[in-house]
């Protein structure tokens, strides 16, 4: 439609290559489409008739020898010999070294009345270079690529980027030979980079080159951003566009004037494509349920952000075994969202693992907050003494190794317990005098903040209650530890810059550095079953009754009159034994009503010098 919408531009004079019946049907074995309505079905049908007409000044009959442009944007040649007789007078050749033979030409007149001239062939019909023959014209930018495109294992994908392919339109996202360099220069070993032949003999070299083709033309100024499928299973990559019109393939620019194809365009790219993690396992059929798990998890979004992430990816098998021993169904297992998503950290790194660098000692704390024991035992790589089956998969945003069962998660204590283990010991004595131990032992969700044994000493000490025995015997020590419980699970990753309601009811504020006062959370994320602990460098005493009463602007008279009567330590913290009183505080209005109504009493400051003002306070107690 394209093609006739163009040709019916009432603006336009056009010179046609116009193939006749018999021309198209001699095309067929070529092209590989079994008869004339499997060529008309054909995706890059409109390609192959824009490289039929001629871009030119007007109209050209006869027809001139020379170089022309297309509609299409590629070149055909055109010879005419010196003798008219000669039956190829006048050819026009493509990109093929067969040309077309003009056997007559004809002048006609459009619906808006403007001439223009078909050269009519009957012989073969004009076949622009697929894009496998336009990447392969240019042996010095892209002869690693071609290489890995003539090799066994991408036969299919070289079909595909050739005329055979059934009409597909495609992109070529097409990695220099500087691009696969530095490629190889990141897998080598020990600063010795991969060799070509390393490279080409490498399994994993198929999946990162169907990775490089998409479907339909992505060429910059025309297209949209959004994602492209790719050859590569359920691969996709996603095309991005600026202000400046550039246009980034996941992230990775693409050159301003992609090289034009019959079926397709060819980009330029100076780096490789990588699948993500969750990209290379969709392409395994060994790792299906690794992947249905991971939607159920909703851990998706999280493993096709930037990373690097190590995955060990258990088998479909692994995955049998493990609810054959846990007796339960996989339907069961995704049932519980947020226990299968912790089982799922179990198997991720938040850091780039290879089977190399299991030797150097690296990091392997996972997204569970649990230590992978990773040992080598000849080439191969066990992890938790599990099998790694097939090791170093890369992609774009990490690598994935599959391993033969699922790693189980070690056996979660409750807070209680985690506290006991971890050795703070002052905080469990003091949970079990203040009767937060079923709380924290029960199954609702808290986050604990919690103080080392020399915290409890130093505010034992602060507070004026001599030693650690006589700070538990505090009225307020529910208080004081409900001060370090906030509801539900609040991760460390979130605490910098928040405020949180604690069990208490005041509010714990967190600035940037994860400081509150001069209480620092000093380490986060210790995982229980009913929830997450995070250690703190001192004891935290929520606002005391003088802090209260001093920030709140209704109460100024009352607090001067605190002050005024000596009685400020009696509601502050220190040296008070944990009492615990109830304040029924006039407001400055009461107090103003009271001036008001006794002529003895002149003013405020007259009020405050009053002999009985304290036991007129204490009343209020």
């Amino acid at each position: 439609p394209a093609v006739k919408d163009a040709l019916a531009d009432d603006q336009g004079e056009f010179t046609v290559v116009a193939p006749t019946d018999a021309a198209f049907t001699a095309a067929l074995p070529e092209l590989g489409s079994a008869d004339t309505a499997a060529l008309l079905a054909r995706a890059d049908l409109g390609h192959i008739l824009r490289y039929h007409v001629l871009k030119t000044d007007g109209r050209l009959n006869p027809l001139e020898s020379g170089v022309m442009t297309t509609l299409l944007g590629m070149p055909v040649t055109v010879n005419v010999e010196s003798d008219p007789a000669s039956p190829t007078a006048v050819q026009v050749v493509g990109s093929t070294a067969a040309g077309v033979t003009i056997s007559s030409s004809q002048e006609i007149q459009g619906a808006g009345g403007q001439e223009h001239v078909l050269h009519i062939c009957t012989d073969r019909i004009l076949l622009p270079n697929p894009i496998y023959e336009v990447a392969a014209a240019d042996q010095a930018t892209f002869s690693t690529l071609l290489a890995a495109l003539d090799s066994d294992a991408l036969s299919d994908v070289k079909a595909m980027l050739g005329l055979q392919n059934g009409g597909a339109v495609q992109t070529l996202f097409a990695p220099t030979n500087a691009a696969f360099d530095a490629y190889m220069e990141s897998r080598g070993e020990e600063g010795t980079p991969m060799t070509t032949a390393e490279l080409l003999a490498d399994p994993e070299l198929a999946t990162i080159v169907r990775y490089h083709v998409a479907t339909g033309e992505v060429k910059p100024g025309e297209v949209s951003a959004g994602d492209r499928q790719t050859l590569y299973a359920d691969g996709n990559v996603t095309v991005t566009t600026a202000q400046s019109s550039e246009v980034f393939v996941d992230g990775v620019a693409l050159a301003t004037s992609p090289s034009q194809a019959g079926n397709g365009v060819v980009n330029a790219i100076d780096k490789l494509l990588m699948p993500n993690v969750v990209e290379v396992a969709k392409s395994s059929r060994n790792t299906t349920a690794l992947v249905e798990a991971l939607g159920s998890a909703e851990l998706v979004d999280t493993l096709t952000g930037p990373g690097p992430f190590t995955v060990f990816a258990p088998t479909n098998a692994a995955f049998e075994a493990y609810l054959a021993k846990m007796a339960m169904t996989f339907d069961e297992l995704q049932a519980d969202k947020e226990g299968l998503a912790q089982l799922l950290k179990k198997h991720v790194v938040p850091s780039g693992i290879m089977v190399a660098d299991a030797e150097r000692g690296v990091p392997s704390t996972t997204l569970a907050r649990e230590e992978l024991n990773l040992t080598k035992t000849g080439s191969d790589l066990y992890v938790d003494g599990v099998l790694v089956s097939r090791a170093d998969l890369q992609s774009g945003n990490g690598v994935v190794h599959t391993v033969e069962a699922v790693l189980e998660l070690a056996p979660t204590p409750t807070l209680v317990e985690l506290a006991t283990a971890q050795g703070f010991t002052h905080l469990v004595s003091a949970v079990a005098k203040a009767g937060l131990t079923p709380e924290l032992n029960g199954m609702t969700k808290y986050t604990l903040f919690a103080p080392r044994n020399d915290a409890f000493e130093i505010a034992a000490f602060a507070l004026g209650d001599g030693d650690f025995a006589d700070f538990l015997d505090r009225p307020d020590l529910r208080e004081i530890l409900e001060y370090h419980m906030v509801a539900g699970e609040m991760d460390g990753s979130g605490l910098a810059n928040s405020t949180f309601a604690s069990v208490h009811g005041a509010d714990l504020m967190f600035d940037d550095a994860m400081m509150m006062g001069w209480t620092t959370v000093t380490r986060t994320d210790l995982r229980a079953t009913n929830g997450l602990m995070h250690v703190v460098n001192e004891v935290m005493l929520p606002p005391s009754l003088m802090d209260v009463l001093t920030g709140d602007t209704t109460l100024k008279v009352l607090a001067a009159a605190l002050s005024a009567a000596n009685l400020t330590e009696m509601f502050g913290w220190p040296n008070q034994g944990g009492a615990m009183y109830t304040v029924f505080a006039p407001t400055d209005a009461a107090f103003q009503a009271l001036i008001d109504g006794d002529d003895s009493i002149a003013d405020e400051d007259a009020l405050l010098a009053m002999p009985n003002l304290p036991e007129i306070l204490k009343y209020h107690v």
